[in-house]
């Protein structure tokens, strides 16, 4: 079974921007276009409506994209190298880098920016903020959910779904002697650009921190590091076998797999993968598929997961032209759902099709959406509570992907049992040291 990485619907947002009147349309005026470029998953939301953009605005917009794997590298390489951009799509991961590297412009002065920022969740605004200023409009928001097989834990009499990691062993124990599943736990732990955010969240529901409020490392102490969260992966794999050896090599894609079969009882994974595993399309385990609220772990463990936003950018030679400027200008406004249609139709109907959640405040009080939330969900109150209990990465810095590349062997060898985390943190906390230093 194949589930696609961003799983998105083309998006009905024709009267967004489109004239009061049926009648025959002008065609956009010739001359330069706009720009955007993004990862695939965004083009079949903007590809078919770019025609009614353009008749709108009387500006010609050009789509460009990449695979998401490829595609933060070929954006990076691509500023550098000042390629006519105008918007890009952008992760809250990446920001602080680019727009040290004064890749991307503010937006705090275009029209509408504030009314934007009013509408927003206080979260999203957080997340494509650095340093006091907002660089983006937002795409959508999400968090790391846990997600149990409600069927599977009927089978084995279990009542209600763990509270804590300590819960989570024993119920995957006891379901495997019961020999319900092989492995009960399932993790997406290769490293790639979801590994950040999965073990962010765990480090966090273990009460833990990567670095203080300064940016100065912590993850190397037992108390409030990252220490036992990295220990539970190590015995998880190794000493309780609820994670299959396999682990340190599967991606998001194959857990996804795993649940859908009905291979595996509990996981981790962005909130709006329940809309495709609970699709009888796309699934063989179709409204099984319930979240839960994170478990808590150890002595000071919390709830709390990790979340993050994905928007939408502008670079500064966009806004330097005027030309241009006016250009980004009407995309934002298209992009954002500011236009003379249903407010906010394109987070609307990306909630709605593709199940992701958003970042507009107004939505909260929707009656289809929180319909439609508890469908796919099962209970949409626990999807808002953890929604609230998730805050950005604590690593977001200029030098995370730096970070996150010279570090890749400390990890893989604690996931692999071949480095304890009291000896491999404290060199991912040096190495950390290292780079903030030199960057100022």
């Amino acid at each position: 079974m194949h589930l696609p990485r961003r799983f998105l619907a083309p998006l009905t947002l024709s009267t967004l921007l489109a004239p009061s009147t049926p009648r025959a349309q002008p065609q956009p005026a010739p001359g330069r276009p706009v720009t955007l470029f993004a990862w695939s998953a965004v083009e079949p939301l903007l590809r078919p409506e770019i025609a009614a953009f353009e008749r709108a605005s009387q500006r010609r917009l050009r789509l460009l994209h990449l695979p998401w794997a490829a595609y933060r590298e070929a954006l990076a390489s691509r500023l550098m190298g000042e390629a006519e951009i105008d918007v890009c799509a952008m992760s809250d991961l990446w920001l602080p880098e680019f727009a040290h590297r004064g890749w991307l412009a503010p937006l705090d002065g275009l029209p509408g920016a504030e009314a934007i920022a009013a509408e927003t969740r206080p979260a999203c605004n957080q997340g494509m903020t650095w340093r006091g200023r907002r660089y983006g409009v937002p795409y959508y928001t999400d968090s790391i959910v846990f997600l149990c097989n409600r069927a599977i834990l009927d089978r084995a009499g279990i009542a209600a779904p763990p509270e804590s990691w300590d819960e989570v062993v024993d119920q995957s124990l006891f379901l495997q002697r019961r020999g319900l599943v092989r492995h009960a736990l399932a993790l997406p732990l290769a490293p790639d650009p979801w590994l950040t955010e999965i073990l962010t969240a765990l480090v966090y529901a273990f009460g833990g921190s990567h670095v203080d409020a300064d940016l100065d490392p912590v993850m190397q102490e037992e108390d409030r590091g990252a220490v036992r969260a990295m220990r539970f992966l190590r015995d998880a794999i190794h000493r309780d076998g609820i994670l299959p050896p396999t682990t340190p090599r599967l991606s998001e894609p194959d857990i996804l797999d795993a649940m859908a079969d009905g291979e595996a009882a509990f996981c981790l994974a962005p909130s709006y993968r329940l809309r495709s595993l609970n699709d009888p399309a796309q699934s063989a385990v179709a409204g099984s598929i319930r979240v839960a609220m994170m478990p808590r772990g150890g002595p000071r463990g919390t709830q709390e997961s990790c979340g993050w936003v994905r928007f939408f950018a502008a670079t500064p030679s966009a806004l330097a032209s005027a030309p241009r400027r006016a250009g980004v200008e009407a995309v934002m406004a298209f992009l954002a759902g500011q236009g003379p249609g249903e407010p906010h139709a394109m987070q609307k109907t990306l909630l709605l099709e593709g199940g992701l959640p958003f970042c507009a405040l107004p939505l909260l009080a929707d009656p289809a959406v929180e319909a439609e939330q508890a469908r796919w969900s099962g209970d949409s109150a626990i999807l808002r509570r953890q929604a609230m209990l998730s805050r950005p990465k604590d690593l977001l810095s200029p030098w995370l992907s730096d970070w996150i590349r010279a570090t890749v062997p400390d990890v893989a060898a604690m996931l692999a049992g071949q480095a304890a985390p009291e000896d491999a943190l404290p060199r991912m906390a040096a190495a950390w040291a290292t780079l903030k230093a030199s960057h100022g």
